[in-house]
């Protein structure tokens, strides 16, 4: 466990810069103090002999999880987004009026979200970039939702599977994590702290909001069931995982590990239920100070070989389903019946209340 597998040559990484392009079939990041991209094939060590220019030195970067493949990039406090087919910029966006520190893709890969050190935080839509390029007379690209503002630097920035029926939450030095929900682009919850925020995820489901702080504890917040809107006090009584400021958090699929990078330079496996160290993983220098995490802690998980459900015949699960006894094949497909029954029935409660309580909620927006 926490053995290394590959290493990579190449320039030093700026910070918030690397990401996966595809499934996982390469790896690019910005250059530090250089204006340029560099990329690697991810089973080769040595960078790719192609070398993408950029305006400026690059803040921070994000490349969209679906095919046609767009790349973000931060230089300053604006915006540029590339299309990767051809190296071909899209657009720019010259909203912030600060450095941009954070930027993310939805899960849909049609929008994407920045974060500044001026505080804001904005959701973008490609699409307006892609109508913008193909005018004359290209109107300024404005974002989709201007979300609300930090008092100060905004650190990271997640959103949930959801997309934009879900969440998104950023988390800034002023002590607060904010959960705004993207379906009307408000403010739901205020995340207050004692600690200024350095990170921020949520698990898969979107129930749990887990705080990376200076001060090196992890924090988690539970939104189920639903506090009232509004701001919620967050104690100091986290786990204390890391020496430094935790500057990056990922969960794993099955959403009972996490995994943390820090400034201490160690990357570490926690058990999300009680925040327990599982694994340390050692950086390569031994000179902590030198070598803190500045790139994104990703967990990455394989697509399934297909989308359709493979149902098959259990005959040993679901109590007694199955089971050879003396009452013979009547009573077994009786069984059967009545849990076909009860399966109906609870699908049944299972859409009326979506009928309800959710697509009712969307038509009220």
């Amino acid at each position: 466990m926490g053995a290394q597998l590959k290493s990579y040559r190449g320039y030093p990484a700026a910070p918030s810069t690397l990401a996966l392009v595809g499934t996982s079939c390469q790896l690019v990041c910005g250059q530090r103090n250089k204006s340029l991209l560099q990329a690697w094939n991810i089973n080769r060590h040595d960078t790719l002999q192609m070398r993408l220019i950029v305006p400026g030195k690059v803040n921070a970067l994000a490349v969209s999880p679906r095919a046609p493949y767009y790349c973000v990039v931060a230089i300053s406090e604006k915006i540029y987004v590339y299309k990767m087919s051809c190296g071909g910029v899209s657009g720019v966006g010259d909203r912030h009026y600060q450095s941009v520190t954070h930027l993310t893709f939805t899960p849909c890969g049609n929008y994407f979200a920045s974060g500044g050190a001026d505080g804001f935080v904005y959701v973008w839509s490609l699409a307006a970039f892609n109508d913008a390029l193909h005018k004359t007379h290209p109107p300024h690209i404005s974002p989709h939702y201007t979300l609300g503002q930090h008092s100060d630097k905004v650190t990271g920035i997640t959103i949930t599977s959801g997309g934009m029926k879900g969440t998104l939450v950023s988390c800034s030095l002023d002590h607060t994590a904010r959960v705004y929900d993207l379906a009307t682009g408000r403010q739901v919850y205020s995340l207050i702290t004692p600690s200024p925020l350095t990170a921020v995820t949520t698990n898969t489901l979107g129930s749990q909001v887990l705080l990376g702080s200076s001060s090196g504890r992890i924090n988690v917040v539970n939104l189920l069931p639903p506090p009232t809107p509004g701001d919620i006090l967050v104690g100091d009584a986290g786990s204390s995982c890391h020496e430094k400021a935790v500057t990056h958090i990922a969960v794993t699929a099955s959403g009972n590990r996490v995994v943390t990078g820090s400034d201490d330079g160690e990357v570490k496996v926690v058990d999300d239920v009680d925040l327990d160290i599982r694994e340390n993983i050692r950086p390569l220098s031994q000179d902590y100070t030198s070598s803190p995490i500045n790139a994104s802690v990703t967990v990455h998980t394989k697509p399934r070989t297909s989308s359709a459900l493979n149902i098959t015949p259990q005959y040993t699960s679901m109590g007694g389903v199955g089971k050879h006894n003396t009452k013979g094949a009547r009573n077994s497909n009786e069984d059967l019946l009545s849990q076909i029954c009860q399966l109906q029935t609870a699908n049944s409660q299972l859409y009326e209340f979506a009928i309800k309580h959710i697509l009712k909620d969307d038509v009220n927006d």
